[in-house]
């Protein structure tokens, strides 16, 4: 089947947001279930400390990485709150602060990420 990439995003935001928990963003839904991009999972302490410098600074460098996570967990369901989106990767969109969120990824790459979604002979077009 042939998908636009709107309508892939569509179905991986449904992906997203159906197995996101009320306490938690999809960032970290992603990464409970290992899916996608396995949300903060893929980054060390380091690389959050990089993205957040401003949050990073706040808890100091002593700080552990749950530590510095919590505050970025806090900063990114704000940014979806004030953007209104209906994932973290949207608002991630838009502020192309830290993570590009889905526009960090070529249409083959999405396909491949979620075979729960879409079949091998799937493709998305019109980038």
């Amino acid at each position: 089947m042939r998908y636009t990439r709107e309508e892939a995003l569509k179905k991986i935001r449904q992906l997203l947001v159906s197995h996101t928990r009320p306490d938690e963003t999809t960032c970290e839904a992603a990464a409970r279930l290992g899916i996608f991009c396995r949300g903060y999972d893929q980054w060390s302490k380091e690389q959050l400390a990089q993205m957040y410098p401003w949050l990073a600074q706040r808890v100091g460098p002593e700080a552990s990485r749950e530590e510095l996570l919590r505050l970025v967990i806090a900063w990114d369901g704000a940014r979806q709150l004030v953007h209104k989106t209906t994932t973290t990767c949207d608002a991630h969109m838009i502020d192309h602060e830290s993570c590009l969120g889905f526009d960090r990824f070529s249409n083959a790459q999405l396909v491949k990420m979620f075979p729960q979604l879409f079949q091998p002979d799937d493709e998305i077009t019109d980038w």
